[in-house]
This record gives structure tokens, C-alpha cells and sequence, in this order.
């Protein structure tokens, strides 16, 4: 499974670092660290990044 590992440590044994790049871990190891047990893990479509604010760019109106 691909994910990204947002909390630094062993994870079935292995060392991850923390980072945006995507880390492949078996399934049985990475799932009880994703949500909605955990957010040591995510998985990429899970990490979206949003403007400052939160806003989305198309949520503006014109006057």
C-alpha cells in the first residue's frame, strides 16, 4: 500500500522518516495507523493540500 507517513518511526519493524513522498508499506502493518484509527499514515489521496485560508481558488467571486 502507498502512503504517506506523516509521524517519523517503526512501522512493522522498519524505520520510515516523515515526508510528502509516497512510501510503500504492507497493508497489514499500515492500516492500523490511517485513519480513522490513527494519522501516523495517510494515504496520497487522503493529503490534499488547500490555499492559506482553506479556501478554493474557485470559491471566489467576481464583482
Amino acid at each position: 500500500m502507498k502512503v504517506i507517513v506523516n509521524t517519523a518511526g517503526f512501522y512493522g519493524g522498519t524505520w520510515y522518516e516523515s515526508g510528502p513522498e509516497e512510501r510503500e508499506i504492507p497493508d497489514k502493518v499500515a492500516k492500523p495507523f490511517l485513519p480513522p484509527y490513527g494519522n501516523q499514515l495517510s494515504t496520497p489521496s487522503t493529503k490534499k493540500s488547500t490555499p492559506a485560508g482553506g479556501a478554493k481558488p474557485d470559491d471566489k467571486k467576481g464583482d
